[in-house]
């Protein structure tokens, strides 16, 4: 059973600040969003220590008597949605297709560095 999800995410991302306000309407479990330059976070989850906060969006999954889970990248998103409340399905794809088209919008043009973007 998750306790809450901490969405722990750099507020001065403008696309990263509007997807992390967006989850709490399309995730089950209570949704905290966190940004990655507050100087309690490290203090509040030390799972945290020695991971690039602001490198990439993580998610701290609180289980019940203080079990923490940290995930990033593509485990995140596949936890994230089998987590997507009932109902809720339409507004969660949605929110995945603009996830989608602001990265494709900010990956680097192939001709530009010569090689091919990676997932």
């Amino acid at each position: 059973m998750i306790v809450s999800l901490v969405v722990v995410y750099d507020a001065t991302c403008g696309s990263c600040s509007a997807i992390a306000g967006r989850l709490s309407r399309v995730l089950a479990p209570p949704v905290i969003v966190r940004s990655c330059r507050d100087p309690h976070l490290g203090r509040e989850f030390p799972a945290l220590a020695g991971l690039p906060r602001c490198a990439a969006p993580l998610l701290i999954v609180r289980g019940p008597g203080g079990a923490v889970e940290v995930l990033k990248g593509p485990r995140m998103m596949w936890r994230g949605a089998t987590l997507v409340a009932p109902g809720r399905w339409p507004a969660a794809l949605k929110l995945a297709a603009w996830i989608g088209w602001q990265r494709a919008l900010h990956l680097p043009r192939r001709r530009e560095t010569g090689r091919t973007a990676t997932y």
